[in-house]
């Protein structure tokens, strides 16, 4: 199979219905446009809505050229191969001043960096790439493509995404029978995360394919890519993970789960694991926060999973910490898609902790904390007291707890405290 057959299969099928989603790719840099995260979150569609919206600008398709190179027909390729595309492109466009090339899953060609690279020193390019592994690619571009390039990483669907792609759409403010759908779809959300493939599917097959997904995640990118070796190990560390998420844990403390469930794993090798799981976007660290760097870097962190629907396949029911880690992969979408310059930590003293401290350089933005039953006086008292604390110690006033179902306005010792639903504050735009 030649790639001019590939490329113009694109062309003659054309570009697929597109939901949109919030992450918007920049058009007309010089450097390479580069979109990482894990497997299905939509990378692909992510580059299909970019050339959609170049065609609203005149652009035909055929001046939009499409690699796959997971297309089994083109295994094999290497870097020097890539050339033949810059040939086939000026076949087609004879008369073109730029070059669009769309290139997906790039890692899988060896070399592929030192062929964007030629092309970006032409200046007459525009290249879109995209890759499950923010190391491999960071990494081969840092030393490769020597700062022309910008990376946007792409999370499963927000809650907002998530509504409409169930083709739910809403207009500020909500009646009654709306407010009841968005509370069911919630519940689905909470429970089955925010793959974009699966979000119609039955419960059963959300499960199914989310077996299917963490599957590809164990083969295709940690023991093809890695060269993993011991895959019960590392399959047990994304079980140990996923059953542990939102909580504080060290590697020490998951090299000793690992060895009560018989699993032989050096502390090395599960620091090394955990990186991986880290690069391809499956877990996600926050670390402490604290005014000195290197402390905070050397506090044990609060590990939360890509998407909530992991936790449901390994039987997990925990709605407290489901929701504080969906609250964190919306926190890490508004620094990755909108703000990068923010940071996200949580707080802790002796007496407890606020699950997300929002910063900017040395201020703090927003002290948040998440919990589910705020109806149960102790745990209100208990979450309260802390942001109080937090409050105080950071300097900041603004402070949100976002529960379940319980809204309002509360002072505490002249500090304003708002209670706000899961849903309301998904639907803010902050």
């Amino acid at each position: 199979m030649s790639l001019e057959e590939v490329i113009v299969e694109f062309h003659k099928l054309g570009i697929p219905e597109v939901k949109r989603r919030e992450l918007e790719l920049p058009a007309n840099l010089s450097q390479a446009v580069v979109v990482f995260g894990l497997r299905r979150t939509g990378k692909t569609y992510l580059l299909y809505q970019t050339m959609l919206d170049l065609m609203e600008t005149g652009l035909p398709i055929e001046r939009l050229f499409y690699v796959n190179f997971e297309d089994s027909r083109l295994e094999g390729l290497i870097g020097k191969d890539l050339s033949e595309i810059v040939e086939l492109y000026y076949k087609h466009n004879p008369d073109a001043d730029l070059m669009y090339l769309f290139l997906d899953e790039v890692q899988n060609v060896q070399g592929w960096e030192k062929f964007v690279r030629r092309l970006l020193e032409r200046k007459n390019v525009r290249i879109f790439i995209t890759g499950s592994s923010s190391k491999l690619l960071s990494k081969e571009i840092a030393t490769s493509l020597r700062g022309r390039s910008l990376s946007f990483r792409l999370f499963p669907l927000s809650f907002r995404e998530f509504l409409v792609f169930k083709g739910f759409e809403f207009k500020e403010p909500l009646i009654e029978p709306e407010r009841g759908r968005i509370k069911r779809y919630l519940e689905e959300y909470v429970e089955y995360g925010g793959f974009p493939e699966i979000v119609n599917y039955p419960p059963l097959l959300k499960i199914r394919t989310l077996q299917e997904y963490l599957d590809l995640i164990v083969y295709k990118d940690l023991i093809e890519r890695y060269g993993i070796e011991k895959t019960g190990a590392m399959k047990g560390l994304i079980r140990v993970i996923t059953r542990n998420f939102a909580r504080r844990i060290s590697i020490r403390k998951l090299y000793g789960m690992l060895s009560s469930l018989g699993l032989s794993l050096s502390k090395s090798k599960v620091y090394e694991y955990f990186s991986y799981l880290e690069d391809i976007g499956f877990v996600t660290p926050i670390r402490r926060f604290h005014f000195s760097e290197v402390e905070s870097l050397r506090s044990i962190p609060k590990l939360y999973v890509a998407d909530t629907g992991f936790p449901t396949v390994f039987g997990v029911k925990d709605i407290g910490h489901r929701m504080e880690n969906i609250v964190a992969l919306e926190l890490l979408r508004r620094k990755h898609y909108r703000e990068p310059r923010i940071d996200i930590r949580y707080w802790m003293d002796a007496k407890g902790e606020v699950d997300f401290v929002v910063s900017l350089g040395f201020e703090v933005k927003e002290l948040i904390q998440v919990s589910y039953d705020v109806n149960d006086p102790e745990t209100k008292r208990r979450e309260i007291e802390a942001l109080l604390r937090a409050a105080k110690t950071l300097n900041c006033g603004n402070l949100t707890v976002v529960t379940w179902d319980y809204e309002g306005v509360e002072t505490y010792g002249g500090k304003t405290i708002k209670f706000v639903p899961l849903w309301k504050w998904f639907l803010r735009r902050e």
